[in-house]
């Protein structure tokens, strides 16, 4: 494939997605060969400010975490003025990137399981990296499904659900300074709509993982609608509808799912 394309300690293999924000491409350690995906930012948002605080964010949230079901960051730095841009490749000198653990899928990119145990199994991996995160003092603001990653096992058996993209994380001490409603908003908690940032905690996060759980037992999110405006409307007003799941679910899940959507 002719030569590589190095960043750091890393070789750059192929993309393998574009974000909002910039391009992931998987790689490899250039010595160990162990696969990694490189997260680089694109050229336009990193002149932009407040998207650079929310790398910057990202890196901080994540470094300062250490869970087995949040993915592991494991180094940063900016694009050098000296790299080597091969066809396929879109790297600009000064834009930062990031290197984390590698992902097989997503949570939304894969059929969703289709029994309650294995539904179980991933709502409590992501309520446990929640707490992890909330006892840091850091709220992650954008709980979907596309970012929880199927990451594989060290031992090579079997994967497991990883909460990543930090980017739109902040303490909960607050940073005004780029602190604005944003989000998915087919998951997005009241607050969030309302860009209500002093009202943002630990329940912001609980209200988005109650949508999601919603999906994976219904098949469908609570409050649907092409349009933001009424989709916002219906999460600020409506009670969710009752629940249909589409395997047999414990007694009171359901309340605990209102409970979470209140």
């Amino acid at each position: 494939m002719g030569v590589p394309v190095r960043l750091g300690a890393f070789e750059l293999v192929e993309p393998l997605g574009q974000g909002g924000m910039g391009t992931v491409y998987r790689a490899v350690h250039g010595k160990e060969r162990v696969p990694v995906a490189v997260k680089v930012m694109s050229a336009e948002y990193a002149r932009e400010p407040k998207a650079l605080a929310a790398f910057r964010r990202e890196v901080r949230a994540v470094a300062a975490l250490s869970h087995p079901n949040i993915v592991s960051v494991l180094d940063h730095e900016v694009i050098p003025p000296d790299v080597t841009v091969a066809e396929g490749f879109t790297l600009v000198p000064g834009s930062p990137y990031l290197v984390m653990e590698l992902a097989e899928a997503t949570l939304g990119s894969r059929p969703p399981p289709y029994e309650w145990q294995a539904v179980r199994d991933v709502l409590l991996a992501l309520l446990d990296a929640l707490a992890h995160a909330h006892s840091h003092g850091i709220i992650h603001r954008d709980i979907k499904p596309a970012n929880v990653l199927w990451v594989r096992n060290p031992d090579g058996r079997g994967l497991r659900p990883k909460l990543s993209d930090f980017g739109l994380a902040h303490a909960m001490a607050g940073e005004s300074e780029f602190a604005r409603a944003a989000g998915t908003p087919a998951y997005m908690a009241p607050e969030q709509f309302r860009a209500q940032t002093r009202d943002f905690g630990p329940w912001t996060d609980l209200y988005s993982f109650g949508v999601l759980a919603y999906s994976l037992v219904a098949g469908r999110k609570p409050f649907e609608d092409k349009e933001d405006a009424v989709l916002a409307e219906r999460h600020l007003k409506d009670p969710p509808p009752p629940l249909v799941p589409r395997f047999a679910v414990p007694d009171g899940f359901e309340r605990f799912l209102c409970r979470l959507l209140e």
